[in-house]
């Protein structure tokens, strides 16, 4: 590892732990460091603070620093795939296409767990696969895809897919369905539980644990597809892998908290920017960032809004949408 990447590591876990420790101080009561500590080491579930710092509030911060990392490592990988800085899980269809999985699951079964599994985050999972095959399929020719087609095709089919989840919103067969789907839609972290938090973990350490083998491979399709072919690289087979494994951190994570935007778009760049290119610690350092990122903005959301909080997808859009105009407006960005 080299020098300048160890400092940023481990700043990235010193302020993972900062904004954990200001995650369970802040809330509908504040609290102070000696309860957490006792609840951390001594939990008692008979105290309502301890039980509420670690029922509600320790899982809900997990599945952020969780979110946050799937979302930017998801964000990575579609960029590495199309060589394209303005791909991200939302460009391309993928995260509506889980969002739609999810919709149909929460408007129209009776029961969301089956056979011990939780299955909204299955059903996401094969609509942001549908829909990101369709999308690489439309914005290929002649063997190779084309950035400028393959992004057109994205916004073409993510339009579809939210249609058709705003249909199945409006045709939900009750009140109660129709509430849980305009809720979740916003974003948010309410749903966090410790039942819930082995998706996620199990999606981003897999990702992570796979790619740890493939950062060569990934880096020589950085060169371009008949550069990365000439040298030997299996370009197809890699971007397969690339599909699914992006396609499922971004299902596994829109199921479980909403569609989050702007998050594997920034902050790819930020890790590429801090980093180089072709670091080799890149993907660990993005879901680290990613994480924190959505930890700041999940307290930012509570810290201007309390008790209840700003859906989090607003708080990541504020920041999202001017780094979008940004790389729009930068020349070396082009369709």
């Amino acid at each position: 590892m080299s020098r300048r990447v160890g400092p940023w590591l481990l700043a990235s876990l010193f302020v993972t732990f900062l904004l954990l420790v200001a995650g369970l101080r802040v809330g509908s009561f504040d609290t102070d460091y000696a309860t957490i500590w006792r609840a951390l080491s001594h939990y008692d579930s008979t105290d309502p603070v301890q039980l509420v710092l670690v029922q509600l509030r320790l899982p809900r911060l997990l599945l952020a620093l969780l979110a946050g990392a799937g979302l930017a490592f998801s964000g990575y990988l579609m960029q590495a795939m199309v060589n394209n800085a303005l791909a991200d899980p939302y460009l391309l269809g993928t995260a509506s296409g889980a969002s739609l999985g999810a919709i149909l699951c929460f408007a129209f079964l009776d029961t969301l767990v089956l056979g011990g599994f939780y299955l909204p985050p299955l059903a996401a999972l094969a609509g942001a696969l549908f829909t990101t095959i369709v999308v690489v399929a439309l914005g290929t020719q002649q063997g190779q895809l084309r950035p400028a087609q393959l992004l057109l095709a994205g916004v073409a089919v993510g339009a579809l897919t939210a249609a058709v989840g705003s249909l199945v919103t409006f045709l939900a067969a009750t009140d109660a369905k129709l509430s849980t789907v305009i809720f979740w839609a916003m974003g948010s972290f309410e749903r966090a539980g410790w039942n819930l938090l082995p998706y996620p973990a199990v999606a981003v350490g897999g990702a992570l644990l796979l790619f740890t083998f493939l950062q060569k491979d990934l880096n020589v399709l950085l060169l371009g597809e008949e550069r990365a072919q000439a040298l030997g690289l299996n370009v197809t087979r890699l971007r397969w892998i690339l599909i699914l494994t992006a396609s499922g951190l971004t299902g596994c994570v829109v199921a479980l908290c909403g569609p989050i935007g702007f998050v594997g778009l920034m902050i790819p760049h930020l890790t590429r920017w801090l980093l180089g290119v072709t670091g080799r610690a890149n993907l660990l350092f993005c879901a680290l960032l990613g994480g924190n990122f959505m930890l700041a903005c999940d307290l930012l959301a509570r810290l201007l809004y309390p008790p209840a909080g700003l859906p989090v997808g607003l708080v990541t859009a504020l920041f999202g949408v001017p780094f979008f105009v940004y790389l729009l407006r930068k020349k070396r960005v082009a369709l």
